[in-house]
């Protein structure tokens, strides 16, 4: 291969990299669930704040949040890269990327699906959305989260 030939391959194997990383947003930071602009369903969630700190593969999040009067916390640790978790809910988890959108997939031990979460970050970087359908519920709920 002469050297113009290798120059063309590095600049394209380069351009590719750096568009797949653009592809795929980070989504650390602290996040606040905008109820008022949110389609919540009959969960009962009134406030919610997700704290995670995003390093791809890695997805490590803590959620606090009020649901039916009752405080909780709950904290999880997926990888984005298609393998298998398993949540504190006992759900087995796969995430993976389609473009910029994060899908996460849980199911059940019998591999029935619990729910499908799509997560898409603004542009601007300041929203997040999570739109999830689960299993007992096939209306899906559309959540909006705002940067803190």
């Amino acid at each position: 291969m002469n050297n113009l030939a290798k120059l063309f391959l590095s600049l394209s194997l380069f351009a590719a990299a750096a568009l797949s990383a653009q592809t795929q947003p980070n989504f650390t930071g602290t996040w606040k669930l905008n109820t008022a602009k949110s389609e919540m369903g009959t969960g009962g969630v009134t406030a919610l704040v997700v704290a995670i700190d995003h390093k791809d593969p890695v997805l490590k999040y803590t959620v606090k949040g009020t649901a039916g009067g009752q405080d909780f916390e709950q904290t999880e640790a997926i990888t984005t890269d298609g393998k298998t978790s398993r949540d504190s809910q006992s759900v087995n988890v796969k995430a993976h990327w389609e473009g910029a959108t994060l899908v996460a997939e849980g199911d059940g031990d019998d591999g029935s699906m619990i729910y499908i979460a799509r997560i898409t970050l603004a542009e601007d970087g300041k929203t997040f959305t999570r739109v999830i359908t689960q299993k007992d519920n096939p209306q899906p709920r559309h959540e909006l989260y705002e940067k803190q």
